[in-house]
Parts: C-alpha cells; structure tokens; sequence
C-alpha cells in the first residue's frame, strides 16, 4: 500500500521544467563523501574518485577499489589524485607519488603498470587524444604512453608549473600556469610554443580550461574573475558577464550543442549559452525546500548517458539532478492548520471531473482545490457524524460535483462537492 501510495504523491507533480534530485552519501555505501572525480564507462557503472579510494556504483550497491602495488596498498588518500578515462573506456588513476593504475576488467581490479622514478610529486596529470598521460611537475613535465607503456620527458617552454592542459584540434594544445596561458604544439619530445594573438601575454589566472571544437573557443574558467573566452578565429579575449566574479571555477562541461555547464567553487553550477555567453543559474542549492539542491561547491560534474547530471558535491556526497521527471508537492497533516491533509494515512485518491483532488484517510476525507490550494474536509473526528469510524479506503465520482466514499463499518456515504454535504447511502438503494 505505501508503494501504492508514493506513486500517487509522485504523479500529483508541478507539470514544470523543475529539477528533481537524488543524494548519495556514506550512509548508502559511498566511501568517502568527498569526491573529486566522475566517470561512467561502458556498461553504464558511475566510477567515483573519492578521498577514501575508487567507487562503482550500479545504481544500488557500490564496490570499493584499493590501489595495491608489490610492496603496498594505497587506500586511503591525504590529497585528491585524479580518475580518467580513456577514448576507448579504459579507465585510469594517477597518484600524487606518480604511479600509473590501469582497471583491468577482467580480473576486477586496479593494476599500477608504472610508478614514475623521480622524486618531486605530481602536481597535474592529463590524458590526451593519443593516450599520453601527462604527468607534470612543478618544473618539469614528462609523457607515459599507455600504448607502447613508454615515459618521455618533456622540452618546456619554460620551467613553471603546469595547472591546466586541454587539447584543441589534432597536436595543438592549450597550458595555464599561475599567470598566463598559452599554445603549443609536440615536436620531438618538445613543446613549441605557437602564438596566439590577443591571448599571449594577457594575464590570467585559470582555473580551468575547456576548448569547444564547433565554435573554435577556448572557455578559461579563473579563480576570481569569472569566465574568459579565446576566440580563436578572431584573436580576441573576451571576459564575460557571468556574475561569477566571487566564485572560482572549477569545471566547464557541454551540456548539448549550445550551452556550457560551469561547476563553481560555492555558487552552485551556472549554464552558459556558447554564442552569446548568456549566463544564468541552472543547479544552485534551496535549503528552504525538502527536494532541492543542497550544496554549493561543487568539485566535478558529469551528464551521463540517460542525461542525468551527476555532481561531485563538496563535502556533501553525490547529487543526482533529473531533468526528464518534474518535482512533486508534498501534502501533509499539520496539527492545528484545518487547510492541510486532514490525516497523513492515505487509502485512496481520485481526481475529480474539475481536476480537485480528494484523498480518503484514516481521519476522514480531504478535498484539496487545486487553483485556490485550500483544503476542505468531511467525515473526520471533527464533524458530526452517526458513525465513530472515521476510516474511509474508496472513493468514486458518480457525477460531476458528488463524491461517494466508503469505509469500514461506516458504509457508503455521498458527498456534495458545493456544500460539502453528507449523506448516508442506504444498502437498500441496490436491491
């Protein structure tokens, strides 16, 4: 029955582009509530990277992934590493001491198949089109090929730190350090440095970089500043009116053809039209409201297949938001409030010919007017009644504006939706 019952509260839903939400934390078998990245692979598993280790989740259970090594095991983090995944769908895990995990599905496990022998820690890692992962230091950089499981190290530019790699079109790819960002391009295990009018020499700060192949932008998300764009085509920067001033950026993903989704460091996630830079709110945490967003800095985001938008919700856990489903109205019984529920136990629902709602309880019947959203009720302890049964499990619209409902030892009784008038249905009138 309550199965029953929840289904019914479901369908009684504000017809909206509202958003619905799902959370996920410890207390449902997440290992850690502070996750840092997601990924969905092939057979549709969500892969968390938590501060615990590595989650799958197959929408019900969740399995936990030590990273073991010859000599130890690695299952507890002190800083957040980084899961990626390859074009083919293998996934990756690169610690901040520079060993290399692979998942292997055969075997169910994580295997490190290198461990960089240097002695300064990782400070970015990056996987590239042509499964370069690459692995920087605060002054060097170098690239393991997970092809031909090769490390080449790296000709800079210039000895800084790398906090930002995307790759554009084919070899060219785009670096931020603390104060600027730049073009290069691969040649012989060195990185030429290609010019690009309008952004070289302009300072920036980034927090994140994303390039958007139709439109030939570079989308540089900053720390303070909000969001630039390179246009690439006409050489220009572009700071735009994102209201993102206070907030830092910390991930910028495509939502469809037109519009970004920008993941901030406290504003919520933000939606961004690609022709116009029109920004506007889109998951921003309500704590005012039972099922809204509830949090506001959010590390990583990822639309999955069902275009789900799963959220890596800092310190929060996993948010799940649904487009596709519109949110629900909760009725309840308020003690002392006559236009609430009128008992929270709920036997049967209708919807009547005026499109009013009538629920018969364990306390009587509730009318609720759905254009005025004022309750009105019969047949509970608080009417006069001949019986003392005030429990009531049908209900049924013989006409327009008459409602018969019947109980358990009470019988059938009709009610006149005008007056609220009761009227016993005597057994009589059936033979």
């Amino acid at each position: 029955m309550r199965n029953k019952l929840l289904i019914l509260f479901l369908l009684i839903s504000l017809l909206s582009s509202a958003q619905t939400y799902k959370y996920i934390g410890v207390e449902d078998g997440l290992s850690n509530k502070r996750v840092y990245n997601i990924h969905q692979d092939k057979k549709g598993y969500m892969w968390f990277l938590t501060h615990e280790g590595i989650d799958r989740y197959d929408g019900k259970n969740f399995k936990h992934y030590s990273l073991s090594s010859t000599k130890e095991t690695i299952s507890i983090f002190s800083e957040p590493n980084k899961l990626m995944m390859s074009q083919d769908g293998t996934l990756w895990e690169v610690t901040k001491d520079g060993s290399i995990f692979r998942y292997n599905d055969v075997i169910d496990n994580y295997e490190r198949i290198y461990k960089l022998d240097k002695r300064e820690p990782i400070t970015f890692t990056f996987l590239d089109k042509q499964n370069n992962i690459w692995l920087c230091t605060s002054r060097n950089q170098y690239l393991y090929n997970t092809t031909s499981q090769t490390l080449t190290e790296i000709v800079s530019v210039k000895k800084k730190a790398i906090t930002n790699i995307i790759q554009a079109e084919n070899n060219l790819y785009y670096f931020s350090t603390d104060d600027y960002v730049f073009a290069a391009k691969m040649q012989h295990n060195t990185l030429i440095k290609v010019a690009q009018k309008g952004l070289d020499n302009y300072p920036l700060h980034a927090s994140e970089l994303y390039y958007h192949k139709s439109s030939n932008k570079l989308f540089i998300g900053s720390y303070q500043d909000g969001v630039y764009v390179y246009d690439i085509a006409k050489k220009q920067v572009i700071l735009t009116k994102a209201n993102l001033n206070d907030v830092s950026i910390n991930q910028i993903k495509a939502l469809n053809k037109s519009e970004l989704l920008i993941a901030t460091n406290g504003g919520g996630v933000y939606k961004m039209n690609i022709n116009n830079y029109l920004t506007t709110p889109y998951i921003v945490a309500d704590y005012n409201k039972l099922n809204a967003m509830n949090g506001n800095t959010i590390i990583d985001l990822f639309i999955d297949k069902e275009r789900r938008i799963w959220l890596a919700n800092y310190p929060i856990g996993i948010t799940i938001q649904y487009n596709n489903f519109p949110t629900y109205s909760w009725y309840k019984h308020s003690i002392g409030n006559n236009n609430s529920l009128i008992n929270d136990q709920i036997n049967a629902v209708i919807e009547d010919s005026q499109g009013d709602l009538w629920f018969a309880t364990n306390n009587g019947i509730s009318l609720y007017h759905s254009k005025t959203k004022q309750w009105t009720h019969a047949l509970s302890s608080s009417h006069t009644s001949q019986s003392k049964n005030h429990v009531y499990i049908a209900l049924c619209e013989i006409r327009p504006g008459v409602i018969w409902t019947g109980g358990y030892a009470s019988g059938i009784s009709q009610i006149e939706k005008a007056s609220m008038r009761v009227s016993p249905i005597s057994l009589t009138t059936f033979n």
